[in-house]
């Protein structure tokens, strides 16, 4: 009886090699799934042999996942038809990081976030809100485009220069805030008063409910156009040396476009 099965069935002796080169080739390809692991796979059937070697990644296994993202401002038109010594003539922010965030929980912890502006962290810039035009699209280019991570992004925020940096702080080349600081709001009549950020480490959260969508989305091997809003919002500001003030604060949006580089200018080489 042993005999006439193995005749009767020879399929299944020659073919129960691929039971395991199955379970390794899953196995292969949930390794690629793997950030820091490359492999390398052989097999052998007629001997059964089956091989697997997981090394460190060169760059020639890597696969490109990068979106390349152009960043810039979103710029108001100024408000003629508002009265003269209450006009806000400029609105003037000292940017030194842009940074970008998969969860809408993140900590402050920076290892966590990617920067999407790492020009910016050696030389801040200093941009003006307000522009002098009725054109309400206009906007103001924060840099040239940097390639990152492609994913969905749900949290974003803005480090700005301190009103009172520490000699260890990074400024902008060219400061229209005179002696308030590097975060200001200009008046018509010539005041300038400090915009209200937290002076221990001065920032703007964008969460999911302020982005176009609730989230950005980065994918990859495209060309994106990442627009921030930024607008002045007035707060009730108290003070032991100046009591309660009405002070400048931001209020901030941001989303994602796919746009054609031109519109924003030429990619400079």
């Amino acid at each position: 009886m042993g005999l006439t099965f193995a005749e009767n069935h020879p399929p299944l002796c020659r073919t129960c090699w691929k039971l395991p080169f199955h379970a390794a080739l899953l196995f292969a390809l949930w390794l690629t799934g793997c950030n820091n692991t490359c492999f390398t796979f052989t097999s052998n059937p007629p001997t059964g042999t089956i091989g697997i070697k997981v090394s460190d990644p060169k760059p020639t296994c890597t696969l490109t996942t990068g979106s390349a993202v152009r960043l810039a401002v979103q710029t108001v038109p100024m408000c003629n038809s508002c009265s003269g010594s209450g006009r806000i003539q400029h609105v003037f922010v000292s940017i030194r990081g842009i940074e970008v965030h998969p969860s809408s929980t993140a900590d402050d912890d920076p290892t966590d976030w990617q920067q999407l502006a790492p020009q910016l962290a050696k030389q801040p810039l200093q941009v003006d809100l307000v522009r002098d035009t009725a054109d309400a699209s206009e906007r103001e280019s924060l840099g040239e485009i940097v390639t990152v991570p492609s994913g969905i992004y749900r949290q974003l925020r803005v480090r700005f220069v301190p009103n009172q940096p520490i000699p260890e702080d990074r400024l902008p080349e060219k400061n229209a805030c005179a002696s308030v600081g590097f975060n200001c709001v200009v008046m018509a009549d010539g005041r300038i008063q400090p915009i209200l950020l937290d002076s221990g480490s001065p920032m703007l959260r964008i969460m999911s409910d302020r982005i176009e969508g609730g989230s950005l989305f980065l994918p990859s091997g495209t060309d994106s156009d990442l627009v921030i809003e930024l607008k002045p919002v007035w707060a009730w500001f108290s003070s032991t040396d100046d009591g309660v003030r009405l002070l400048p604060a931001l209020t901030g949006k941001a989303k994602v476009g796919r746009i054609e580089f031109d519109e924003l200018g030429s990619l400079e080489r």
